[in-house]
């Protein structure tokens, strides 16, 4: 084989190999970037949830402090730190008489999270019980 031949021959398996590596480089940047982000929205995800789960609280303590809370607006915000949740209460229409449905809506960043909260109150002895607690798909 010549030498130009040899030349020739060595500078395509380097460029080819070289090629091989930078491909290999990229894609593997691109795969820890998703598993990455993956992890971080799942992070996101739990923290819309506590949200959510937070203001459900808040709604039930302002009903246990007065049986006839009607928040004005309806529905309300609540800010929790980077998080938000926008609570609904819907009384003696949506669940049945003498009962409370709370819908509240946990948001951080473009992750949402929504819960139902079902309180009764009875009339009589302004005693409030919860009934159910479940997330609503989105």
């Amino acid at each position: 084989m010549a030498k130009n031949q040899k030349a020739a021959v060595t500078l395509s398996m380097t460029l080819l190999v070289g090629g091989l590596i930078v491909e290999l480089g990229i894609a593997l940047a691109f795969i820890s970037y998703y598993l990455a982000q993956g992890g971080f929205g799942l992070k996101l995800s739990e923290e819309a949830m506590a949200a959510a789960r937070s203001g459900a609280q808040d709604a039930i303590m302002r009903i246990v402090r007065d049986a006839n809370f009607n928040p004005s607006p309806n529905p309300y915000t609540l800010a929790i730190g980077n998080s938000s949740a926008q609570i609904t209460i819907c009384k003696d229409t949506c669940a049945g008489t003498g009962k409370t449905q709370i819908d509240s809506l946990g948001s951080v960043l473009n992750k949402r999270r929504q819960i139902r909260v079902i309180v009764s109150i009875d009339s009589q002895t302004g005693k409030t019980e919860l009934e159910s607690e479940k997330e609503i798909s989105l």
